[in-house]
């Protein structure tokens, strides 16, 4: 049986929030989620959006080879990018960011250079 999409109003095809979003906004803690979608390998139970190497083309993964420098050289530019449409969906003055999560994957595979580039990138665009 194919699932139903959740009630409420359907989100605005021109990527900005339901005003009924909008208006909660700043009435809980607010935090981030960075999905990073590369794995050293595939776990048989994982159901999240992941990718390894070997999937991209880059042949074997260890932690902090080149490969691993090489899996996704936009990846960091791109999530800068979401950050920035963040702000500007948000509006004027987001609420700060109480939390930072990254997961999805093996986070860690990417250079620490990238993952401090975006929690400063979070700490700009949205306190």
């Amino acid at each position: 049986m194919p699932s139903q999409p959740p009630a409420g109003e359907p989100a605005p095809a021109d990527g900005s929030l339901p005003a009924s979003s909008l208006a909660a906004l700043g009435e809980g803690s607010f935090g981030m989620y960075v999905h990073v979608p590369f794995c050293a390998s595939r776990c048989g139970y994982c159901d999240f959006n992941t990718y390894t190497a070997a999937e991209l083309g880059g042949g074997t993964l260890v932690a902090g080879s080149l490969a691993a420098r090489s899996l996704a050289p936009g990846y960091a530019d791109t999530a800068m990018d979401e950050l920035r449409l963040a702000h500007a969906v948000l509006g004027g003055e987001p609420p700060p960011v109480q939390t930072v999560f990254f997961g999805g994957g093996t986070p860690t595979l990417l250079p620490a250079a990238d993952l401090v580039r975006l929690l400063r990138g979070i700490d700009e665009q949205l306190g």
